[in-house]
Formats: C-alpha cells, structure tokens, sequence
C-alpha cells in the first residue's frame, strides 16, 4: 500500500477515515506547506516503535523564540 500524503487541513476533517487507512496498513503522511508533520502508521508496524537518533534541526538555536518568552506553547509561532 502505498503512502497517502494530506495537508493539515484535510486531515482535520478527514482524521477517522485517515486512522481507518493507517489500521487497515496504510501509511498516511500529514504536511503543512510542503514541511511533513506526522505520519500515521498501523500500530502492528514495528518502524513506528524504533528510535531514531535526534537531527540537529529539532533543536532550537540561539534564535529560536522559546515557549516561556512567548507566554506559552500556544503563542509559539
């Protein structure tokens, strides 16, 4: 089965029947703006228990507006 990739938006409104793909072998693939998000995948699939070694991008940087100096996750842009 091959991967099904959806924006945002539609997996919002489309979230059970995305779950059904993943349960029934699925892989579905949710983007913003091109950037991947989250990927769903059969809870039997071993790959989605495997570590995988952190990349330097989910760091933040001396640039990076962090949570507590936005008031909060919410308003983190």
């Amino acid at each position: 089965m091959r991967t099904q990739t959806v924006n945002i938006d539609e997996a919002k409104d489309q979230l059970a029947d995305l779950i059904a793909t993943a349960a029934e072998g699925g892989e579905v693939l949710i983007v913003d703006n091109g950037k991947a998000l989250a990927r769903l995948v059969p809870a039997s699939d071993p790959a989605a228990y495997r570590a995988h070694p952190p990349a330097a991008s989910e760091f933040s940087s001396d640039e990076d507006s962090l949570a507590w100096d936005a008031g909060g996750w919410e308003n983190v842009a």
